[in-house]
């Protein structure tokens, strides 16, 4: 009896063991925690096709100022930076036969020995400086001044470049493009510049020229750019990056790029399309056009798809997943 009623207790505890396993396994099971994902809804929309590239600002007014006579340099009325408005006063100089006239006459009274010599060495300089001929530079427009070539008591030539001004409300950008993509470039055409070395917000404008020759030593073509409006911090010469939106896709699948994987092994692109908010299922897509923040996709997907946007990178395919809600 005691043999049996042992092997009673020893069965009982032994099936007692392999429930409590049993149930650890199902609570296990019930209470192991789902991946969370953040999903969105693909739905058709459209999106730009664009083009990247660089350039540089120039300006349409700039102009150097060259001396109208020859002579000596009198004045000069402005330095590097000034603004300056048309008619303004730049320079002037004194012509060639004026200044020996002057020149002549201070020599003759540095060297005059008596009163009367004196007198008359006077007398001629007055009337040199009265007669001196004096050659006046305006500016042929208001803008602002980038060169001052001369300074004060030189001699300069007839046609010898003073002062450069350029006009900073001509200013437009010049786009270098590859030979190879200005098939698509077009007038009219909405570009966005931005700037990489300044604090400014992107500038918007237009395609407005083409230039019809190529660069032989870069293969690229310039575009002009007009742009809706330039800050004032932005000089001649500063670098810029261009994108041009050469067409629109209407009516596409467009999802963020934040869904989208590219799998190095593979050699393609996927993302995790989330089954009845449970079931995070790895999908294989083609990509087409892309923008700042989403993507074109040709096939894989279908409107009314729900994909993950964050949670799904690393996942096993056919995860058990939940859905975050926001």
């Amino acid at each position: 009896m005691t043999s049996l009623r042992s092997s009673i207790a020893i069965a009982a505890i032994s099936t007692l063991l392999v429930g409590c396993r049993s149930d650890n396994d199902e609570n296990e099971a019930v209470t192991k925690p789902r991946a969370a994902v953040s999903v969105t809804t693909v739905t058709p929309g459209s999106i730009d096709a664009t083009m990247s590239s660089t350039g540089s600002f120039e300006v349409l007014r700039d102009e150097h100022i060259k001396s109208t006579i020859t002579g000596k340099i009198l004045h000069v009325f402005v330095l590097e930076g000034d603004a300056v408005q048309k008619g303004q006063r730049l320079v002037t100089i004194l012509s060639q036969e004026s200044n020996a006239a002057i020149d002549g006459a201070t020599q003759l009274l540095a060297q005059a020995g008596t009163d009367s010599s004196r007198n008359q060495a006077e007398r001629a300089l007055r009337l040199a400086e009265h007669a001196a001929a004096v050659g006046v530079i305006n500016a042929p427009f208001s803008g602002a001044i980038t060169h001052r070539y001369v300074t004060e008591g030189e001699l300069v030539g007839q046609g010898t470049d003073l002062v450069e001004i350029v006009d900073p409300r001509s200013k437009y950008f010049v786009a270098n493009i590859p030979l190879s993509d200005i098939s698509s470039v077009k007038t009219g055409q909405p570009v966005v510049v931005t700037l990489s070395t300044l604090e400014a917000d992107p500038m918007r404008g237009i395609v407005q020229a083409i230039n019809p020759s190529t660069d032989p030593n870069s293969q690229s073509i310039q575009v002009r750019v007009s742009l809706t409006s330039i800050p004032a911090i932005v000089t001649r010469g500063v670098f810029g990056h261009v994108r041009i939106t050469v067409g629109r896709h209407k009516g596409v699948v467009v999802i963020p790029q934040a869904a989208i994987y590219h799998d190095d092994e593979l050699g393609r692109y996927q993302v995790w399309r989330i089954q009845g908010d449970t079931l995070a299922l790895i999908t294989p897509v083609t990509v087409g056009i892309m923008d700042s923040s989403r993507a074109e996709i040709l096939s894989g997907l279908s409107a009314g798809d729900a994909v993950a946007t964050t949670g799904g990178y690393g996942l096993p395919d056919s995860t058990a997943v939940t859905v975050e809600s926001h």
